[in-house]
């Protein structure tokens, strides 16, 4: 099955970010596209979940309880935790609050407003994908994970500004699935043409800690695409690449599966 934690782009009446901030600035946090690349996966008869809303407003990538404290309006109010992640200085935790540097708020969110957002967006996307994974597992013995992303062409200039792989393949340093998965993944980009790196820049969020438990029989890798590939990151637009990057994906899923389905 697939995942997609940070396609969405269906903006909640609520989410009340600054209103001066263009929609590109906004959406920037978000893998635009991302769902449509790999959009073989219909095709295929591959199992997908997306969370249509967008990443800025709850990250389903994040713990729960990865929240700045600073961005309440009554932090004593909060019924849970505060455990920040290192992301708080780059804004981006559970409820982000900057945009590549830029505030995404003029104001303190309600205890009230966050509270809702993962009640009503955050515990039930992750309720669903439990119920898929389980039932998948129930069915075939184990279940195979592909948890899809996108990155920015260069590192942030809080990590150096160097520019990233083509395409980084993330299994939490070798946790979350076994090791003839992620090399296959990175075996097929490359052969369509791609710098592949494997943990070089992400080894993965939330989901891959939550769901990747190859033990179990139940493995999970997060492939990042760059974004230059087959977008303008400024403009948020598509670029002339994008049928080509499109199809590699698609040649790429339908070989995976190939590969999984004959894996002994």
């Amino acid at each position: 099955m697939l995942s997609f934690p940070h396609s969405g782009d269906v903006y909640p009446e609520d989410f009340g970010y600054d209103p001066a901030l263009s929609y590109s600035q906004i959406d920037h946090p978000s893998d635009k596209y991302v769902d449509e690349l790999f959009g073989a996966a219909a095709n295929l008869s591959l199992p997908t979940i997306k969370a249509e809303f967008p990443r800025a407003y709850v990250d389903v990538n994040r713990h729960q309880h990865d929240i700045d404290a600073d961005m309440l309006d009554d932090p004593k109010a909060w019924p849970g935790r505060f455990l920040p992640s290192g992301s708080v200085e780059v804004g981006a935790t559970l409820f982000w609050s900057k945009s590549y540097g830029t505030p995404i708020y003029n104001r303190k969110l309600s205890v009230d407003e966050a509270h809702s957002r993962l009640s009503r967006y955050f515990i039930p996307y992750h309720q669903t994908m439990t119920h898929m994974v389980e039932n998948l597992r129930r069915e075939h013995g184990e279940v195979y994970i592909i948890d899809c992303h996108s990155m920015t062409q260069f590192d942030h200039k809080l990590r150096g500004g160097g520019e990233r792989p083509q395409i980084d393949i993330g299994t939490r340093n070798g946790s979350s699935c076994a090791p003839d998965l992620a090399e296959k993944m990175a075996e097929l980009f490359t052969a369509r043409g791609y710098d592949v790196g494997m943990n070089k820049r992400f080894i993965g969020g939330e989901v891959t800690l939550r769901y990747g438990w190859p033990k179990i029989g139940q493995h999970i890798l997060q492939v990042e695409l760059r974004r230059d590939l087959y977008m303008n990151e400024a403009t948020r637009e598509r670029n002339e690449n994008f049928a080509k990057v499109q199809a590699d994906c698609a040649w790429v899923l339908e070989h995976y599966k190939t590969y999984i389905e004959n894996r002994a």
